[in-house]
């Protein structure tokens, strides 16, 4: 062994053989999933759903719970799911499954549906919550033919071969199986420069969704809360929750504030019937125009992009790396506020406190930041001005979220190794690892595994809205027909 769980070079090729040597054909199909957070646990529910053969499912996660990852793992009550409950069945040909789901199962977890349970916006712990019941529900009804195996650690490393894969872990175990799926979600980006000195003070929250890091906070004045999307709204309505009674900074790139959620008709699909733009100038100049014909006909701006969600992934397909890269380097942000709104009920907190003179935002850099007595200074320079101001606060939170989708510049462990022995390699865009539109993953030499295939994050070059609940849903739909419908298996015979 190199290291803990790793995959000593040398042992490698003895490890498929003795892989070849004792696997059964009679046993148990065996899948592994790297990642337990949404993506793995619901590409483990459609396996075991949709299987007629025996399947001895492993998910590999370091967290003590399936199905929260980091999204559904925060139990502040404040941080709800960005959307209305309507539209997160697991179950597309039951629509209503989670609304009936929190009606009889909320009150026993602490929540009190509302009048409205389809339109409200439950606790994202208790979505996570649903989650899990669903996975005991399919496993239950395996009744015994299949399996699931949680093993609480962290792959470290992998090595692929014709008749399947073999993952090291950080508890020094290396698991074989069949086919592998990439669930790894996101991960949080590392620190910038600027916040390089005062990583290591207790007045800076590197990650929004720390209770103990903003209970620390709660009796301060003034916060720089960087960032100005949804989990900038998460840390107002868990500060405001604690009593908080001092005044937000709030400094963007953009500064761009994201927007509540309305209950609004879809706007006229503007995009069916007709070539789709395969350019971002030319589908902006589109949206510019239908947001035109919007604001005249004096209806909700918020229909418009429940119009354009059901083609973002055709438009995406259709366009070339470059356009992708333009988009992301100029659209990309103005989609994130519009496709991606505030829970209302997070969103009074931000206006409250708004209203009150307590909350200030704006287009602005954070030149530098560091510690002083009593708190820390900051230099910003506000984009409209100019002007370079410093600033005490009493606390600083890095309200920018998990948003490294570079897999170049993680510093994971699996992910170096998965990189570095070119089983996987970069999208050409910068955004996670390059695979078949259908999830097989593609190896540096550009060529398809056979038994190994991501969902979710990795998958945002492919397509962009992977990150999202819905675009997880299908393709774990998607790959658990692939993988369970093929027969013979997947992979190759030796």
């Amino acid at each position: 062994m190199a290291r803990d769980g790793a995959l000593d070079p040398n042992l490698r090729p003895s490890a498929l053989q003795r892989f070849l040597m004792l696997h059964n054909p009679s046993s148990p199909r065996s899948i592994i999933i790297v990642g337990g957070g949404f993506a793995g646990a619901v590409t483990a529910i459609k396996l075991l759903d949709r299987s007629t053969e025996p399947l001895a499912i492993t998910i590999i996660e370091r967290r003590a719970q399936l199905g929260r990852g980091v999204a559904y793992s925060t139990v502040d009550p404040q941080h709800l799911v960005n959307g209305a409950a309507r539209i997160f069945s697991l179950h597309p040909d039951d629509p209503d499954h989670l609304v009936r789901w929190l009606v009889a199962n909320g009150p026993e977890h602490g929540w009190t549906p509302p009048e409205d349970v389809p339109d409200s916006s439950p606790p994202r712990w208790l979505f996570g919550s649903y989650v899990q019941s669903e996975l005991t529900r399919a496993v239950r009804e395996a009744d015994g033919r299949s399996s699931l195996r949680h093993v609480k650690a962290s792959a470290i490393d992998m090595l692929t071969g014709p008749s399947g894969v073999c993952v090291g872990t950080s508890d020094g175990q290396q698991l074989l199986a069949d086919e592998v799926v990439l669930a790894t979600g996101v991960f949080q980006s590392e620190p910038s420069a600027t916040e390089a000195a005062i990583v290591s003070d207790p007045r800076y929250v590197a990650n929004p969704w720390d209770a103990a890091a903003l209970d620390r906070l709660a009796s301060g004045k003034q916060l720089l809360l960087i960032g100005s999307s949804l989990s900038m709204v998460d840390v107002v309505a868990s500060m405001e929750a604690r009593g908080f009674e001092g005044g937000y900074r709030v400094v963007s790139r953009r500064g761009q504030l994201v927007e509540p959620r309305r209950n609004t008709e879809a706007w006229r699909d503007f995009l069916a019937g007709r070539p789709l733009p395969k350019t971002a100038r030319t589908l902006l100049a589109l949206v510019k125009a239908e947001r035109r014909a919007i604001e005249a006909a004096g209806l909700d701006w918020q229909g418009l992009p429940l119009t354009i969600r059901p083609w973002i992934l055709a438009l995406w397909r259709g366009a070339t790396d470059r356009e992708r890269l333009k988009f992301a380097r100029h659209l990309r942000a103005f989609w994130d506020v519009t496709a991606h709104r505030a829970a209302p009920p997070s969103f009074e907190r931000v206006a409250l406190a708004r209203n009150q003179g307590r909350w200030t935002g704006g287009a602005g850099r954070v030149l530098a930041l560091h510690p002083e007595a009593g708190g820390i200074s900051a230099e910003i320079r506000w984009r409209d001005s100019g002007v370079v101001e410093r600033l005490r606060f009493d606390g600083v939170v890095n309200c920018r979220g998990h948003q490294e989708h570079d897999w170049r510049r993680i510093a994971d462990p699996f992910v170096h190794s998965l990189l570095e022995n070119g089983i996987v390699r970069p999208h050409a865009t910068g955004f996670g690892i390059d695979a078949t539109h259908d999830g097989q993953v593609i190896s540096r030499d550009g060529r398809t595994h056979g038994n190994l295939f991501a969902i979710g994050h990795p998958l945002r070059g492919i397509a962009w809205e992977s990150s999202s609940i819905s675009e997880q849903l299908a393709q774990a739909i998607a790959l658990a027909g692939l993988l369970v419908g093929a027969s013979p298996r997947l992979r190759a015979l030796a």
